[in-house]
């Protein structure tokens, strides 16, 4: 693609979308950066492959003037309009700055609920423990004692 061919489809790509003026803004800016480049030495090829595909920088700008559901759309060479899918990494990202989210799709206080109820559960199991094992101590150990005396027993006396 030249300079020429990049210039048109920009244009192509804003009229119609945007006011004539900042078609025309946006149109000489780019002419003017690609022109100040290649007067600092470097080629018109280097130039436009930094700048990328002219529709993508047709759809920001419609996007800064007609709000963020142009960003969406993506605008091909024959004036249609399709669905742009964004890198998923970057969705995700702007999803999470958006609403903290429970992973099951509850809100915060389901989740609150559910850790009071895991404590709860974790108490009630601990007192039970402590109460067996205050069984064990009281009745277990004098038991086992008292086995141990008795195997001790018929062991030496055979």
């Amino acid at each position: 693609m030249n300079k020429q061919e990049f210039m048109d489809e920009l244009r192509k790509t804003l009229s119609g979308e945007v006011t004539d003026q900042v078609c025309r803004e946006t149109c000489r800016y780019y002419e003017d950066y690609i022109a100040t480049e290649i007067r600092g030495g470097r080629t018109e090829e280097e130039v436009l492959e930094e700048l990328g595909r002219p529709s993508l920088i047709a759809r920001s700008v419609i996007a800064a003037q007609t709000g963020d559901r142009a960003a969406d759309m993506e605008y091909t060479e024959d004036g249609r309009t399709r669905k742009l899918y964004r890198n998923q990494e970057q969705t995700q990202k702007k999803q999470r700055e958006k609403k903290p989210v429970v992973s099951d799709g509850r809100p915060w206080y389901a989740k609150l609920l559910y850790v009071l109820a895991l404590i709860l559960l974790i108490l009630v199991v601990f007192v039970i423990m402590k109460g067996l094992l205050a069984i064990l101590l009281t009745f277990g150990i004098p038991l086992l004692l008292i086995l141990g005396i008795i195997y001790l027993v018929m062991y030496f006396t055979k």
